[in-house]
Parts: C-alpha cells; sequence; structure tokens
C-alpha cells in the first residue's frame, strides 16, 4: 500500500510543481504584457478557478500522501526513506502552503477589491505582480524540492525492500 502513496504523492507533488512553475514562467510574465486592466481581469478569473475540489485534492494531497509514505516506509523498517518522505511533506507544508496562505492567498484577496476598469489598474497590478509573483517562485522551488525529495525516498525505499527480500540488509 505504501507504494500507492508514493506514486499518488509523486503525481501531487509534480502537478504542484508544474502549476507553480506555470505561473512563474508562463502565466505572470503573460498577465504583465497583456497590460493591468486585463491582468486585474485575469487574475480575478484565476483566484475563482483555483477554488476547485480537484485542486484542493492536489494542494494538500502533496502533503497527506508523502506523510502516508512516510509511515508506510517507516513501519517497513525503511528508515532513509521516510525520513525523506517527510522532509518532503515538510518543504510542501512550509514553502508551498505557508507561503500560499501567507503572503500570495492576503495578496489575492486585496486584488479582489480592485476592478479591472479601476483608472489605478496599472499601480495595483504593479503592486501585486511584483511580490505575488517573486513569492511564487519560492513555492516553485518548493514544490520542485519536495517532489526530488520524494522521489529520492521512494527509490529508496524500493532500493530497501529490494535488499531484504533477497536476505541482503
Amino acid at each position: 500500500m505504501r507504494h500507492v502513496f508514493f506514486v499518488l504523492a509523486l503525481l501531487c507533488t509534480a502537478l504542484n510543481a508544474g502549476i507553480f512553475y506555470s505561473f512563474s514562467t508562463i502565466v505572470m510574465p503573460g498577465l504583465d504584457l497583456g497590460g493591468a486592466m486585463s491582468a486585474v481581469n485575469s487574475m480575478h478569473g484565476i483566484n475563482t478557478i483555483v477554488r476547485s475540489p480537484l485542486f484542493a485534492v492536489v494542494f494538500f494531497g502533496a502533503l497527506i500522501l508523502p506523510l502516508l509514505a512516510a509511515l508506510g516506509a517507516r513501519s517497513a523498517g525503511h528508515r532513509g526513506a521516510a525520513r525523506l518522505a517527510a522532509l518532503a511533506a515538510l518543504i510542501h507544508a512550509a514553502a508551498v502552503i505557508g507561503v500560499t496562505l501567507q503572503v500570495n492567498v492576503p495578496l489575492n484577496e486585496t486584488l479582489a477589491t480592485v476592478a479591472g476598469a479601476d483608472a489605478n489598474a496599472a499601480s495595483y497590478w504593479k503592486d501585486f505582480s511584483v511580490p505575488w509573483a517573486s513569492w511564487n517562485h519560492v513555492r516553485s522551488l518548493g514544490a520542485i524540492l519536495a517532489f526530488l525529495c520524494l522521489l529520492g525516498a521512494w527509490a529508496v525505499d524500493l532500493t530497501s525492500a529490494g535488499r531484504r527480500s533477497y536476505g541482503l540488509r
């Protein structure tokens, strides 16, 4: 069962990494090119759409599933794998969930009070996009690091399982 948790955890962390990486490299630079009024309206739409059960499953699954994989690895006696999987969850909790809740969501809520047609939209957008994008880079890096830790954990788990099954441990 722990292998199912590893695979699902890897999927969730990879999807998170892809989402945040895409925002860092494509979405935010694209919104900046489209003009402030368009960017504000587009971000309003994005912030509405992101509040979905599917996104929540992936976002929080990247925290819960690595912990379940860590518990499974620990119960199988694979301490190294358990530590790496727990580290992946810790990184995701701090760099992805923590940054999202402490920085990006409050910025989104402030932007929600701005109308895209507002004459000061350019000023609002600059005040929003610069810190939002900077902190999104942190989320991207955190999600990538969590994925790599989890991938390493699964490799250690599989290697440990192979050694045990052949009496090599």
